[in-house]
């Protein structure tokens, strides 16, 4: 693939993280079975997905034992077919946000997500970024391209 190929490839994959607002997680249950859950997605502002999530959740106490979780986000399409929607699939490690990291990602998951305002304050949920370690873009049938933190994260 061309150097304008990729770098429209990796556009268009940041387009699709910054603009999604929910996926699909994949977490490990303790017996090693896969479990996938539907959550709701914002974005840290250096572009790493950002997760809102209930501790008495099934998919948190999976992470909590066991970090690793993959993430797939997919793009909207007028198309029937479903295949032909942009899709993003990324992995790597849940990571809890600290008391700043919380202050400073809160207003961002809240711009996407306004009902979940006091969640964190009301409810039992906590804030988690997805520390990606790589990723498969997918742009249709044939077209897909491997991808790294680098070219989905702006540097701070």
């Amino acid at each position: 693939m061309a150097s304008t190929e990729k770098k429209q490839s990796i556009e268009a994959a940041r387009d699709l993280l910054a603009q999604t607002r929910a996926g699909a997680l994949g977490s490990i249950n303790g017996d090693g079975s896969p479990l996938v859950t539907l959550v709701a997605v914002a974005t840290m502002e250096d572009g790493a997905p950002l997760l809102l999530l209930s501790q008495i959740a099934a998919h948190t106490q999976n992470l909590l034992r066991e970090p690793r979780a993959s993430l797939l986000l997919e793009g909207t399409s007028n198309d029937p077919d479903p295949m032909t929607a942009p899709r993003l699939s990324l992995n790597g490690l849940i990571v809890a946000l600290d008391k700043g990291q919380t202050i400073a990602a809160k207003p961002r998951f809240i711009e996407k997500h306004p009902g979940s305002v006091t969640y964190d304050t009301e409810l039992d949920f906590h804030y988690y970024r997805l520390a990606i370690e790589s990723a498969r873009f997918n742009q249709g049938f044939g077209r897909f391209r491997k991808l790294g933190p680098s070219d989905l994260l702006i540097a701070g």
